[in-house]
């Protein structure tokens, strides 16, 4: 019995000591694993603030940049406004001489005075007019499309001029921002394992700072998206005005070759009214066709520009997600 209970003594004394040393060895860790939590939360405090001290930088970069290239955009659109003045004086000029041939013409076909002689030139046919309006028509709208076509060149013209002139600023910027670290990626501030392994919060720690820097290097796409994708989204720009251009021509081409037909009609119209023999019923019948077939073109078109406009929405949000 004296054995038994010397035996179960020992045995306390054994497990009491353990369980104390073991509770101390817990305590160490604990105290280890806060002073390591501590550490890394400094470590990612120091590291936001330099973040944010490199994007409020570069944020003060860009807006300078903006402000300087500005100026030299002005100037391009002042020297583009001035080239269209001279198109547009040239332009009026054209059209004012066409406009004097045709009322001469016009004036010449309605007092012919040889056509009161015997033997004279005969007076002027409902078809003559209408030659002669269709002809005036004609010049008018081909004044107006090479006006037009001058115009867009020249707009085209200075717009790839600026984006050259954008897309160098655009580099200026990108590296400013690399100087600045926002072009790389961050490294997570991760626990490593002490006492053989990582607890559950740092387990969750280390899928935070992952997903943190994620965030962080995301953030900083977005900040930079407008320079590293700005050349593509003006050149797409520049490629959607030309695109509209020949849209726009195309319409008023169809629309052109109807309203001629139509000022042909009023003309055999005017020329019924004075005595000529048109058929007047079917005459009206073939300008409502006019009409009809003009809304169907205006229908069509619209239709294009409209899904122009929603493609496009989503064609512009995917350039700046690049």
């Amino acid at each position: 019995m004296t054995s038994f209970l010397r035996f179960t003594t020992l045995a306390f004394i054994l497990f009491f000591q353990t369980g104390h040393l073991l509770a101390a060895d817990d305590k160490e860790l604990r105290k280890q694993r806060l002073e390591a939590q501590r550490e890394r939360q400094q470590q990612v405090n120091e590291r936001n603030r330099e973040i944010n001290a490199a994007r409020s930088d570069f944020r003060s970069l860009a807006l300078e940049l903006k402000t300087d290239y500005r100026e030299q955009l002005k100037s391009l659109d002042t020297e583009s406004e001035l080239r269209q003045v001279d198109i547009r004086a040239d332009n009026q000029a054209l059209i004012d001489n066409v406009e004097a041939e045709h009322q001469s013409k016009i004036m010449g076909l309605y007092m012919n005075p040889e056509a009161a002689t015997p033997g004279g030139t005969p007076p002027a046919t409902a078809e003559d007019l209408s030659a002669a309006t269709k002809a005036y028509a004609d010049k008018i709208f081909m004044l107006k499309k090479q006006y037009a076509e001058a115009l867009h060149g020249e707009g085209i013209a200075t717009e790839k001029q600026k984006n050259e002139l954008l897309t160098e600023m655009d580099q200026k910027v990108l590296e400013e921002a690399a100087t600045l670290g926002l072009t790389g990626t961050y490294a997570p501030i991760l626990a490593s394992p002490i006492g053989g392994e990582l607890t559950p919060q740092e387990e969750r720690w280390n899928q935070r700072q992952k997903k943190e820097v994620a965030k962080q290097e995301a953030q900083n796409r977005k900040l930079l998206s407008e320079f590293r994708n700005g050349a593509r989204l003006r050149q797409w720009e520049i490629d959607n005005l030309d695109e509209d251009f020949r849209l726009t021509w195309a319409e008023k081409d169809k629309v052109h070759a109807l309203d001629a037909e139509q000022a042909i009609m009023n003309s055999m119209m005017t020329g019924a009214a004075q005595g000529g023999a048109v058929d007047q019923q079917q005459m009206m019948q073939q300008i409502q066709e006019l009409g009809a077939k003009k809304r169907a073109i205006n229908t069509e078109y619209r239709k294009i520009r409209d899904r122009n406009r929603i493609e496009r929405r989503e064609q512009r949000k995917a350039i700046l997600a690049e």
